[in-house]
């Protein structure tokens, strides 16, 4: 459906980003309810001209994407108002086209956001969505999939497919329910095609969870790959292989404070490919579950067309 301009007032940064909004822009949004997107979907109405067609999700994914990739097909333009979740959607129907994306972040975990747009006003999220500066940034590819910030395989993925249909948590709230699925999880055999030879390289052991970031954050907050850069050519690693529940538990809570990486049995680096041959084991993409490995995981640089401030 079409949404008109709102006629209320607006304020200098809302009406600049009128002037300036590209010709033809699709806005997919959660409609969810959640106090801060209805908010930040209230600035941005403000906004935006006449004539925009206005998508919300429904939660299943193949038939959103179906309908969004049609949407899109002559936009110049895709405003995505949501989480992580939404921003997968959004970066599946518009990788490697001429429509650019727009991030207006409104979901509880907003973990691509804290390294796009940290710090900005509402006003001035939604002036970077509408008509900031446009670069080429990468995208990740699990299979079929893109992933604009994260991917994982193991117990990152066990956990999201148990948390699927409820709301994702906060940071703290997150580690919280990692606890409760602690003493259950049982770590898996990792067997890998890695032309790098560094994923799983020294002893062998099974594997806890295999993290592969474009962005560094994930779980709400948690940075799992601060070496992680959007526009390298590259996708980040971080490994933690299966130790004692404590050594596992401890490498959890030092992610709060980045120190995770210098543990002894956690391996750090970049790849551009890798394949999982395993079987069986749970994989993730941006916070949504996509199923079991095996899984081959890709870069692929300049892929999407994003505005940034």
């Amino acid at each position: 459906m079409t949404t008109p301009a709102s006629s209320q007032p607006t304020s200098e940064a809302t009406t600049n980003a009128k002037t300036a909004v590209a010709k033809r822009i699709v806005v997919v949004h959660n409609p969810t309810p959640n106090v801060r997107r209805h908010l930040l979907f209230k600035r941005l109405l403000k906004a935006l001209p006449e004539g925009v067609y206005m998508l919300a999700t429904t939660g299943d994914y193949s038939s959103d994407l179906k309908t969004l990739k049609n949407a899109c097909q002559n936009a110049d333009l895709l405003i995505a108002v949501g989480g992580d979740g939404t921003l997968n959607l959004a970066v599946n129907a518009v990788a490697y086209t001429d429509t650019v994306l727009g991030v207006v972040p409104a979901g509880s975990g907003n973990d691509f956001a804290r390294i796009w747009v940290a710090g900005l006003s509402a006003d001035d999220v939604i002036k970077t969505a509408l008509h900031g500066e446009t670069i080429q940034i990468d995208l990740g590819q699990a299979n079929e999939r893109y992933f604009l910030n994260n991917a994982g395989i193991g117990f990152d993925a066990e956990l999201i497919k148990r948390l699927r249909h409820k709301t994702w948590p906060r940071k703290f709230t997150y580690m919280s329910r990692a606890l409760q699925l602690l003493p259950g999880y049982r770590s898996q055999p990792i067997v890998l095609d890695d032309p790098s030879q560094s994923v799983n390289a020294g002893t062998a052991r099974k594997s806890f969870m295999l993290s592969i970031g474009n962005g560094r954050y994930f779980g709400a907050g948690l940075p799992i790959t601060p070496h992680a850069r959007v526009n390298d050519g590259l996708l980040a690693f971080t490994h933690i292989k299966e130790n004692n529940r404590a050594t596992t538990l401890r490498s959890l809570t030092q992610m709060l404070v980045q120190k995770h990486l210098n543990a002894k049995h956690v391996q750090a680096g970049q790849i551009e490919q890798l394949r999982v041959k395993s079987t069986g084991i749970p994989v993730q993409v941006d916070g949504e579950y996509l199923g079991y490995s095996p899984v081959d995981i890709k870069v692929c640089p300049g892929a999407l067309k994003i505005n940034k401030l």
